[in-house]
């Protein structure tokens, strides 16, 4: 009986039938042989029926237990060599090389998702993925598949999408990270974006400041990214406006870089004013020290970008 429960578990995992329907089969089964065996038209002893009744159950409890062991450590083993299979066609998707049209239909195609989707691609701290795992473990087993990968400090998290070129998440999408800091790229059109997607979510994860927790966008830290960036190689805009002010007196330049600042974040000469208690007159003559000094003008778009970077984090 036992090599039978076994077989049976391993072989409905396989399947795919859900276990609580398995349990469920194998109970009403002995129910029907239990409502045969005691038929008046079979002429059983019914005493001798309620005496072995104990037994019968018994043994059918210890039948389904058998069964449902096999079954969980069945899908147990499935579910592991398909995360392994995962992440080897993820290592190859995310590889330094990229891949041919022909290997990323081949990726899709193993990874069992449509290669024109729209992807959502995010990173969050290594340390939190095994919540996101375990989050993932407790959705329904027919729900849209979402791919982890592991890289250094943090952890990809790739799913496929149905909506539009939107980096807002969904609820399903929002609940997997709560209460944890998560760095969402902008959409990924195809399986081929991934790649570019990837890269964008770690940038903006790597950006992020110590403790922050909540949903970040390239929206929200592309600033503090370009200046960092640009500080990196040298182009550093503030020194340029620093430099320029430089010849003014500290008060001085205090006060044109909070009119700057004010003005760069709300874009009216109205607002600026009333936020800093002035006459509007005051910050239009404080915009135009700025310009003379650093050459910026910031009500020109291109100006104001480059002293947004340099001014504005």
């Amino acid at each position: 009986m036992e090599a039978f429960a076994s077989e049976l578990g391993a072989r409905r995992a396989r399947q795919g039938v859900p276990l609580e329907s398995l349990v469920r089969a194998i109970r009403l089964d002995f129910s029907v042989l239990w409502d045969a065996l005691s038929a008046p038209e079979l002429g059983a002893d019914p005493a001798l029926l309620v005496k072995k009744a104990e037994v019968v159950w018994a043994t059918v409890d210890r039948f389904a237990a058998r069964v449902q062991e096999k079954y969980l450590a069945e899908l147990e083993e499935i579910e592991g060599a398909d995360a392994d299979l995962q992440q080897q066609y993820l290592t190859q998707l995310l590889a330094p090389a990229e891949p041919s049209a022909a290997d990323l239909s081949r990726i899709a195609g193993a990874l069992r998702v449509d290669a024109r989707s729209a992807f959502l691609v995010a990173a969050i701290d290594r340390n939190d993925s095994l919540t996101v795992r375990r989050r993932l473990r407790a959705r329904p087993p027919r729900d849209t598949p979402v791919f982890t990968y592991d890289q250094g400090h943090h952890t990809l998290v790739i799913r496929p999408r149905n909506v539009s070129a939107e980096e807002r998440l969904s609820f399903p999408e929002a609940s997997l990270f709560e209460g944890m800091a998560v760095a969402v790229a902008p959409h990924a059109s195809g399986i081929g974006g991934v790649r570019t997607a990837s890269s964008a979510a770690r940038e903006i994860m790597k950006d992020l400041p110590m403790g922050s927790k909540g949903v970040f966008t390239l929206r929200d830290r592309w600033l503090s990214i370009t200046a960092h960036r640009l500080a990196q190689v040298g182009c550093d805009p503030e020194l340029l406006v620093s430099s320029a002010l430089g010849r003014c007196t500290a008060a001085e330049r205090e006060r044109l870089l909070e009119a700057a600042r004010v003005f760069l974040e709300l874009g009216s000469l109205v607002a600026t004013a009333d936020r800093l208690a002035c006459h509007r007159n005051t910050i239009v003559n404080r915009l135009s020290a700025f310009e003379n000094y650093t050459g910026l003008d910031l009500q020109k778009p291109r100006d104001a970008a480059l002293a947004l970077i340099a001014v504005g984090r």
